[in-house]
């Protein structure tokens, strides 16, 4: 490696060359054109976005951006939105590059942090750049892996965060799934970092095929020109019909998990991810194969699976933490080829279930959607157990976007001609749902960003609220806004230009009346004012009746409004208009003129709404952290700063029971009876078994 040098300047193009050439002999294969465009991209651009489907090798772009910083003695930061795909990342950098030059920071680990590569989650580093900016002094690149995840709440938020607000000297590099309006993302984080490379590839690395599974048995649901195949919709609509006649099983799943993995096998279809939208499911799963005796390797393969977890287990140094792992493991159904995989897994487990089905070994493993995501462990086959996912409020059908994503892990580049995607036909979801997810274009990632307590008190620390309004402002959340608005005010024109069409064509004439303009206007005016007058003198009349006491007005209110009211009826009934053969005419041009005009205030009030949404909403965040105490003249209290660092919905909750001393005298049983009350999520009664 060469001495340290300024992270703000590339490297020169002789030496971007070598760097280039010098990594591509490092790695097993060559590499595709669209990962040189992008790493040619780094070297003359402020950064780069690669958007490409799973499984395609857009990490490779991150690796090269390593790889130059730890040639130039510079620093690198890669973050990733979940703790369990940090925790491989890591592994798989360290495996790599050795112990020394690689470290770890999550919410539940700090390993060798002072690393020239360090992996975190998003949240760390936006932690870190509120807390300690100057540790991001030699940083070159920090890569943002899986970057579609702006379109997720709270996550979301954070990477605007991290993207607004970190030094400028910093290059970026978003790794994501293909989105539609990749372009306009690389647009505003080129609105803060400087002009930024774009790479967007659609074409999978291998084809994908998608099945329907029903009664057991899989069904294609495109012929081979790519058109809905009518015997499959057909079939499906049969399911729907026989429901109809009994109603009473009407929810129950046509398919039997065991059968299905049966028919995987007999298909040829494993190695297969097995999703299922929860833990608990998974793990319900792997105990329904072990009562059905499910058995999917040879001798052959039982001997070697014996060897490698032997091996795994002889690196682990303390007899008590081997133990756990022996306890924790099920020795029988990994042998059998069969494991789940989780974020409740402990590491040690995962790292060995993973290595396990890349080896080929574990042919069927029942895993979250965490394993959708950066984790190394393309199947030859993805099943997705259930078309619904909750979503912190109900249980909506996959979108297009959350389809594609879970399907990339199907088909293994350079060893699958074809991979495949069964979905199990789903009694709740109609036929037409999931072809609708199916063919749905490219998902489009819409900001989550939002203004938070923390986040104003974070930015309060060392800002004026002028600073902190311009961030706000700054947000791809106000970025996208603003693009909005600016169509909404082409909208706008082409109604004032309507209006002024309608109010410009000639009135109707006919007969002895003549109406002229004001005449018919303040007829029609008169008649809405009494419409409403009437409307508040009978709920004040309805109010009085029931009994309601002090109704919605006053006695003294109540004859004001009857006589305003007999004023604009005698004015109304003595217009010309009232006697006019075209009023019927006129009724019709003043209808529309009133639609127009208050379509053109309504689409008014939601551009400047739009425009300035954010700012007005971190005004309304700080007027109450004043109104609480956490500010005091516009700057964090003592109580602010602590609820500053505690991260989380219930941050003021939190900080005003620590600085209060509410939880002081507590015993641990009640402390902890109190902290599940803050934390536990309540996904409502009647969830639906979620595992086959």
């Amino acid at each position: 490696m060469t001495a340290t040098t300024d992270p703000r300047q590339p490297a020169p193009v002789g030496e971007r060359e070598a760097l280039l050439e010098a990594f591509q002999a490092t790695m097993p294969f060559p590499l595709d054109p669209f990962q040189v465009e992008a790493i040619h991209k780094l070297g003359t651009h402020h950064g780069v976005l690669v958007s490409a489907p799973t499984s395609s090798g857009k990490t490779v772009v991150a690796d090269y951006a390593i790889f130059e910083c730890l040639e130039r003695g510079l620093k690198a930061i890669y973050t990733t939105p979940l703790k369990a795909l940090s925790n491989q990342k890591f592994r798989d950098l360290k495996q790599r590059y050795g112990d020394g030059y690689v470290g770890l920071v999550t919410g539940e680990h700090t390993i060798n942090d002072q690393a020239p590569v360090v992996v975190m989650t998003t949240e760390i580093l936006r932690n870190l750049i509120y807390e300690d900016p100057e540790r991001l002094r030699e940083v070159r690149y920090v890569i943002l892996d899986e970057v579609h995840y702006i379109d997720e709440y709270p996550r979301g938020a954070v990477w605007e965060e991290v993207m607004i607000q970190s030094p400028p000297h910093i290059h970026f590099v978003g790794l994501s799934a293909t989105i539609s309006n990749y372009q306009q993302v690389a647009d505003w984080m080129a609105s803060h970092r400087g002009e930024m490379g774009v790479v967007a590839i659609t074409q999978r690395p291998t084809e994908l095929r998608l099945w329907l599974a029903m009664e057991n048995r899989l069904h294609a649901l495109f012929d081979e020109r790519g058109q809905v195949m009518r015997s499959t919709w057909n079939r499906a609509q049969e399911e729907v019909a026989a429901d109809r006649q009994f109603p009473r099983h009407r929810n129950l799943d046509s398919n039997n998990m065991t059968r299905v993995i049966e028919e995987l096998v007999r298909q040829e279809m494993v190695p297969a991810i097995y999703f299922i939208f929860s833990r608990r499911g998974c793990e319900q799963a792997l105990q329904r194969c072990a009562m059905r005796h499910v058995d999917l390797t040879d001798r052959e393969e039982k001997a070697r699976i014996a060897e490698l977890v032997s091996r795994k287990m002889a690196e682990v140094a303390e007899p008590d933490e081997r133990k756990l792992y022996q306890g924790l493991l099920n020795r029988e159904m990994l042998s059998n080829g069969v494991a789940v995989h989780h974020a409740g897994l402990l590491p040690f487990l995962k790292e060995l279930v993973e290595e396990l089905f890349q080896a080929g070994l574990v042919k069927v493993v029942f895993a979250t959607e965490t394993l959708a995501l950066g984790i190394h462990m393309p199947a030859r086959a993805v099943v997705i157990s259930s078309f619904t996912k909750f979503d912190g409020r109900g249980f909506p059908a996959l979108t297009s976007g959350q389809l594609t994503q879970l399907m990339g892990r199907a088909g293994r580049r350079g060893i699958d001609a074809v991979g495949h995607g069964v979905i199990l036909k789903d009694p709740e979801v109609d036929i037409g749902v999931i072809y609708e997810g199916a063919m749905g274009e490219d998902m489009v990632v819409e900001s989550k960003f939002a203004p938070t307590y923390n986040m104003a008190l974070n930015l309060l620390r060392n800002r004026d609220l002028a600073e902190a309004e311009s961030l706000m402002e700054r947000s791809f959340g106000q970025f996208q806004r603003r693009e909005a608005a600016e169509l909404r005010r082409h909208e706008l024109q082409n109604l004032r230009e309507r209006l002024a069409d309608v109010e410009a064509l000639p009135l109707p004439r006919g007969g002895k009346e003549n109406c002229r303009r004001e005449e018919i206007e303040a007829y029609f005016s008169d008649e809405a004012e009494l419409r409403h007058v009437r409307n508040r003198m009978r709920r004040a009349r309805r109010a009085h009746w029931k009994g309601a006491g002090a109704g919605p007005m006053s006695d003294q209110e109540f004859d004001r409004a009857r006589s305003r009211a007999a004023e604009v009826q005698k004015r109304h009934e003595k217009s010309p208009v009232r006697r006019c053969p075209n009023l019927r005419a006129h009724r019709q041009r003043e209808g529309e003129l009133w639609e127009l005009k208050e379509e053109i205030r309504r689409t008014t009030e939601e551009i400047e709404g739009a425009t300035h949404e954010y700012r007005d909403h971190l005004h309304a965040l700080v007027q109450i952290l004043e109104e609480a105490g956490f500010l005091y003249d516009r700057r964090p209290s003592e109580k602010g700063l602590l609820a500053s660092r505690v991260y989380g919905e219930n941050s003021l909750l939190i900080s005003e029971a620590l600085h209060g001393g509410w939880f002081d005298g507590l015993e641990p049983a009640e402390l902890c009876a109190v902290l599940v009350a803050v934390v536990a999520e309540d996904r409502g009664a009647g969830r639906r078994r979620q595992y086959g």
